[in-house]
């Protein structure tokens, strides 16, 4: 019994049919590497036995204890500028977010006309005939739903899920710098004031020894030269006075715009001339940056999002399948009244014969941009250890280098009064006396600088070991799913 033949035409459309299925069933395999991420047991210089697992790091700066950094910190992260524009960059990645995920519902939309109708035919003057008149509704529905067989619409989800996570990590990290600035600006304005007594205690000495001079220069018991000497020291102070005045003023006015007051006056913002002791910073395990830094989260998703990508523009080039109705409804009120309807179903299939070369040329850059989001995000650890490594061993050797700059300035201090005292009795000379009180300067100078860039050096151990946000906050999307990264890396053929 010999089998029906189908038609040549309908034999053509089967062929090309599976001949498409079959060359979008060739779409390579891509796969991204797998992060190289080698990171030491602990840092250099710390003792395993020392080292804290749950550190309070959120908010680091209640750990100094002192009311006004947190004050300041508090008023910054909701006033300033750059905290407020780090939120809308949230809400708008919130934003794409949703608008990636409403590519997995239905689309279509709702269209309806009314016509109302009447009218004559005239000839001249006389009406000859009237044409009939009547209203007319018509109301269409036309939805369309691409079904998700091969998984392209979870991936485009799954992508836009880590973009916007990576921008919810990008607005964490701007928010911890934003209080890590705030509290440096805060302590080196401290330690203008601190040098700004030093200076003011320097003016009055060189000053009162100016004067001494004077009377022993008009009693002819000093040289003029020694006097003028003097003379020089007292301008040199004031000079030095005025400096840090502006200095002074100028942090005031840098720390305003932090916390969103740039236009409130400097004298507005009273800054205490104290250097407290530096904190002791945690020691931490540096796996704990894989948790706690900001960057590296947001790396670490944006790795994701560029493997969703190339998933994505992979499966582009296979079949959609997309089921698409429609629906209307007609009514007239002519004579005689009519309603009618209808409806209809159907199946969409979309195949990429001609368009394969673009889209393998655009899975070969996707897959180049993967490739580099790995490379970013191997560089995002690395820089995050380094950046703890180099912060925890310079906060340890601040206390050492507190330690001998304090000596050294109690012991240049004794000197010099012992110099004072015998300069006014006429045991020392001028050049040991003036020798000594430069050699005090620059020792209270160096331990004042010190003090105040070891209160900055904490908090950039702080900022580096990824303190100063909280992991829980509702922005950061509770709940998500666990970033799955790429094992392994084929190339395209």
């Amino acid at each position: 019994m010999e089998r029906a033949a189908l038609p040549s035409h309908v034999s053509r459309q089967y062929l090309v049919l599976l001949g498409a299925a079959a060359l979008a069933g060739c779409a390579p395999k891509v796969e991204l590497a797998r992060p190289e991420i080698a990171l030491p047991r602990q840092f250099e210089g710390m003792a395993s036995a020392s080292v804290a697992k749950d550190a309070a790091l959120d908010r680091w700066w209640e750990r100094f204890g002192d009311a006004q950094l947190t004050a300041l910190v508090n008023e910054a992260l909701e006033r300033s500028t750059d905290a407020r524009t780090a939120y809308f960059r949230l809400r708008e990645a919130r934003a794409i977010r949703d608008q990636s995920l409403s590519q997995r519902q239905p689309v279509g939309s709702i269209s309806g006309s009314a016509t109302a109708r009447d009218g004559t035919v005239i000839s001249g003057t006389d009406v000859l005939a009237s044409t009939a008149g009547g209203n007319s509704q018509s109301l269409g529905f036309s939805p369309s739903w691409e079904l998700d067989l091969l998984g392209r619409l979870a991936a485009i989800g799954q992508g836009a899920r880590a973009t916007y996570l990576a921008a919810a990590y990008d607005y964490h990290a701007m928010r911890m710098s934003i209080a890590a600035d705030v509290a440096t600006t805060l302590f080196n304005a401290r330690g203008l004031a601190v040098q700004r007594q030093d200076a003011d205690e320097t003016l009055r000495i060189a000053s009162e020894l100016a004067r001494a001079s004077a009377l022993g220069r008009d009693h002819g018991l000093i040289a003029a030269a020694d006097t003028a000497r003097l003379d020089g020291d007292v301008a040199s102070a004031r000079a030095e006075l005025t400096r840090i005045d502006t200095a002074l003023r100028n942090a005031k006015r840098s720390l305003l715009l932090l916390v969103g007051q740039a236009d409130a006056p400097t004298a507005s913002l009273p800054i205490e001339a104290r250097l407290d002791a530096p904190l002791t910073v945690p020691a931490l395990l540096p796996s704990i940056l894989m948790e706690r830094r900001p960057d590296v989260l947001a790396a670490q998703a944006r790795l994701a999002a560029a493997a969703s990508a190339v998933q994505v523009d992979r499966l582009a080039l296979f079949p959609r399948l997309t089921l698409q109705g429609s629906g209307t409804v007609n009514r007239s009120s002519g004579s005689p009244p009519l309603t009618s309807g209808l409806w209809s179903l159907a199946a969409g299939l979309s195949l990429p014969v001609l368009d394969r070369t673009r889209l393998m040329a655009q899975l070969r850059a996707t897959e180049a941009q993967g490739q580099q989001a790995v490379i970013a995000y191997e560089a995002a650890v690395q820089a995050a250890f380094r950046d703890a490594d180099i912060a925890l061993a310079t906060a340890n050797a601040d206390r050492l280098r507190l330690n001998d700059l304090s000596q050294a300035e109690e012991r240049a201090r004794f000197a010099f009064d012992a110099a004072r005292k015998g300069y006014g009795i006429g045991l020392t000379d001028l050049t040991t006396l003036l020798q000594s009180e430069r050699s005090w300067r620059a020792a209270r100078t160096a331990l004042t600088s010190a003090r105040a860039q070891a209160l900055s050096n904490v908090v950039a151990a702080f900022r580096a070991l990824g303190g100063g946000w909280n992991a829980d906050d509702p922005a950061t999307m509770p709940g998500q799913p666990s970033l799955s990264l790429p094992i392994q890396s084929k190339d395209l053929s």
